[in-house]
């Protein structure tokens, strides 16, 4: 038995999984009043229903007919779907071991039944309050504070899961690393209110530029990255071509507002895991981009260069 309310605004979303039905009912009668709830009479079907609507918290019976409730548990954490959805264990068993057993695998509390309303409340709120921290610190703990986008740490952990499903369903995929110019010289010329800016301006760009497959980072001061998926090399430098060629339409302004005197520009460098060019690791893949920044840096900046065709010029977008 599968039961389903739609989310209505920004109610959280409580997922009920319990075999016994006047227990489910009245628990699903009950938060409806403050969450939207979805409500499972086993297991499987819990399951089901958590990798499908992402519920903001799960309030699982400890004993089910016909399984345990801390298998139930495992299987959440074992799904990265579901991994962080913090699990309330509700159980009619006192005995304390089987409480710390609870604990101990990763439910963040327990209610005994039958329990009242009021501390059901609480602890669900508790619950989602402690959940909603833990979400706001992992997001502030991968993100660069300058730019909003991500930083090297989660870059390295997005490389990894974007290498092993290109080597998966055997498709490409490009690294692109792009460089600001002369970020030391703006820097030590304006100030680096205005660096900041600059850097601000390219980040903009860049985002505005990608598809939702897409992800970018900031690499470093004046680097970022953006691994393009399904993309070869050669198909990547289009990309690049469009943020470099396209930044020269963009304007950075000073404190006062005043406009900068100066134009931004990029140099690229690009290389790709692909059937042609396989890579042994990401940080292969990362060393043979970096080479081919290297090498647009020291023709001159301003370019796009693919690793291992620096004598092929990219393909030129097209200016209106």
């Amino acid at each position: 038995m599968i039961e389903r309310d739609d989310r209505r605004g920004d109610r959280a979303l409580i997922l009920v999984v319990e075999d016994d039905p006047a227990t489910r009912d009245s628990l699903v009668e009950l938060l409806s009043a403050r969450f939207d709830v979805l409500g499972a009479s086993d297991g499987q079907s819990g399951l089901v229903l958590a990798r499908e609507r992402r519920p903001d918290l799960v309030l699982l019976d400890r004993f089910l007919d016909s399984e345990d409730g801390l298998s139930v548990l495992d299987s959440l954490q074992h799904d990265k779907a579901t991994e962080c959805v913090p699990v309330i264990f509700l159980t009619g068993d006192a005995d304390e071991s089987t409480l710390e057993k609870c604990l101990e695998m990763g439910a963040v509390d327990f209610v005994h039944k039958p329990a009242s309303a009021r501390e059901l409340m609480a602890r669900i709120d508790r619950a989602l309050r402690q959940s909603e921290q833990q979400q706001r610190l992992h997001v502030l703990a991968q993100t660069d504070a300058l730019t909003g986008l991500a930083n090297f740490r989660a870059l390295s952990m997005r490389m990894e899961d974007e290498f092993k499903r290109a080597n998966r369903y055997q498709y490409p995929m490009s690294v692109v690393i792009i460089d600001l110019d002369h970020l030391k010289a703006i820097n030590d010329g304006m100030g680096h209110d205005v660096g900041n800016r600059a850097i601000l301006a390219l980040a903009s760009h860049l985002r505005t530029n990608l598809r939702e497959v897409d992800f970018a980072a900031r690499f470093g001061g004046d680097e970022f990255v953006a691994l393009l998926p399904h993309q070869t090399a050669i198909e990547a430098a289009v990309f690049a071509e469009r943020i470099r060629a396209g930044l020269r339409t963009v304007k950075v302004t000073r404190s006062d507002g005043r406009p900068a005197p100066f134009g931004l520009s990029v140099s690229v460098g690009i290389a790709d895991h692909s059937v042609a060019h396989p890579r042994e690791s990401t940080e292969a893949l990362l060393k043979a981009a970096d080479a081919a920044l290297y090498e647009a840096k020291r023709e001159g900046r301003d370019r796009v260069v693919v690793y291992g065709a620096s004598a092929m010029p990219p393909p030129k977008v097209q200016q209106h």
